[in-house]
């Protein structure tokens, strides 16, 4: 077995034991004053660690990007739940970004309005990694539902509160997608 392959092994069990320590770390973080969206955040930023170390080479139609149908303008009147191909890229959103990321690159990208939808998506496309975007609630419980598949967490931002109009850093969520294909950063 060569060093990659020991890697690999070694970063998978590291998201194993993650994963089965996270529910007791959360109830100790609890007792000793910690918010539950602070541990939420704290395992996902552990999730992507570990997932950074990994050496990556998909082909990015073997990526998922999952995103929530908050980041549409709540008065858009071309809803995109499961048909992103009705977004009319005006701007006025992120999700006109998502497509153009999705055209660039080749990945696939669906919009679910919740974690039953999600996992809807998760077995439709059959990804080998997934790149997701949500709150860190959605994102923790995202991210243990679908083990062993490695997924990249980018919180969504808030400015107007939980689940409605909200926003991402496209920076972060192309670098995740140049993660998982394996491109080099210049």
């Amino acid at each position: 077995m060569d060093n990659k392959q020991v890697q690999s092994k070694s970063i998978l069990w590291q998201r194993k034991i993650l994963n089965v320590v996270y529910p007791v770390l959360y109830v100790f973080g609890r007792l000793v004053g910690k918010t539950r969206q602070e541990l939420e955040e704290t395992f996902v930023r552990w999730n992507n660690k570990l997932n950074n170390k990994q050496s990556y080479n998909l082909h990015c139609q073997k990526i998922l990007l999952l995103t929530p149908h908050c980041l549409q303008k709540d008065a858009c009147q071309y809803k995109i739940t499961r048909h992103i191909e009705n977004c009319h890229q005006c701007g006025g959103c992120r999700i006109g970004d998502l497509v153009a990321l999705q055209k660039k690159y080749g990945c696939n990208l669906a919009v679910a309005t919740g974690g039953t939808l999600a996992r809807q998506m998760v077995k439709e496309y059959k990804p080998q990694a997934i790149i997701a975007i949500a709150c860190e609630r959605d994102l923790a419980s995202g991210i243990m539902d679908v083990f062993p598949l490695p997924v990249l967490g980018v919180l969504n931002e808030r400015p107007f509160g939980p689940c409605f109009n909200t926003d991402v850093d496209m920076d972060k969520v192309e670098d995740a997608i140049k993660i998982f294909a394996g491109v080099q950063y210049a």
